[in-house]
């Protein structure tokens, strides 16, 4: 959430406040125009934010998702499909480590589907399904099976 919005240059901008105009002439005695009662208000200037790459930025999160706590091997749930629709297996390690990362678990478990993929081909149908809140189905290709036996 808010660490990945300063990442990416995010910054809410303060508001000017508007300077009241001066005050018509009194009819009064006089042409002189009375100052107004108020003062002006002093403009901070906004202070300039640095704007990574995409790279960068990806560097920065990646890192610090190898350093988010608690978060271990032992979180990386990965078991039997609860039901046969959902594959072979299932991985729920993203709604575990979503939170300590500042994502979405969603995007979380597209994150690792995309990651894990390159690792899988041959061995699971492909692309990986995300489902539900960020579970990551993994389904063996039967050509696999058939060879492993």
């Amino acid at each position: 959430g808010a660490a990945i919005a300063k990442l990416d240059g995010k910054k809410k901008k303060k508001k000017k406040k508007k300077k009241k105009k001066k005050q018509p002439p009194s009819s009064e005695g006089g042409s002189e125009s009375q100052p107004s009662t108020e003062a002006s208000a002093e403009e901070e200037p906004l202070t300039p934010v640095a704007v990574m790459s995409e790279e960068e930025r990806d560097a920065v999160i990646a890192a610090a998702v190898a350093a988010a706590e608690p978060f271990s091997p032992a979180d990386a749930a990965v078991g039997p499909a609860t039901k046969s629709e959902f594959g072979d297996y299932q991985c729920n390690a993203a709604m575990s480590l979503a939170r300590s990362a500042g994502l979405d678990p969603r995007e979380c478990a597209r994150r690792i589907a995309t990651a894990l993929e390159p690792r899988l081909e041959g061995v699971c149908e492909l692309p990986l399904e995300i489902a539900g809140p960020g579970f990551v189905n993994l389904k063996f290709r039967e050509d696999y099976l058939r060879g492993a036996l």
